[in-house]
C-alpha cells in the first residue's frame, strides 16, 4: 500500500470517529432534553478536544 493510500485512510478512519463523536453527543442531548423538558445545545470542537452540551 502506498503512503498515501495509507494517509486517505488514515484520514478517513479520522473523520469516521469524528463523525461517531457528534452522533453521540447529539444523543446525549437528547436524553438530556427527555430529562429535563429543554431543548439542549451540542458543542464540540476537535481541534481543542472540547465537548459540551448545555441547555439551549
Amino acid at each position: 500500500m502506498s503512503a498515501r493510500a495509507v494517509f486517505n485512510k488514515t484520514i478517513a478512519a479520522a473523520k469516521d470517529k469524528g463523525t461517531e463523536v457528534e452522533v453521540l453527543a447529539r444523543i446525549l442531548a437528547e436524553k438530556m432534553q427527555a430529562i429535563h423538558g429543554q431543548e439542549f445545545q451540542v458543542l464540540v470542537d476537535h481541534q481543542t478536544a472540547y465537548v459540551t452540551v448545555v441547555r439551549a
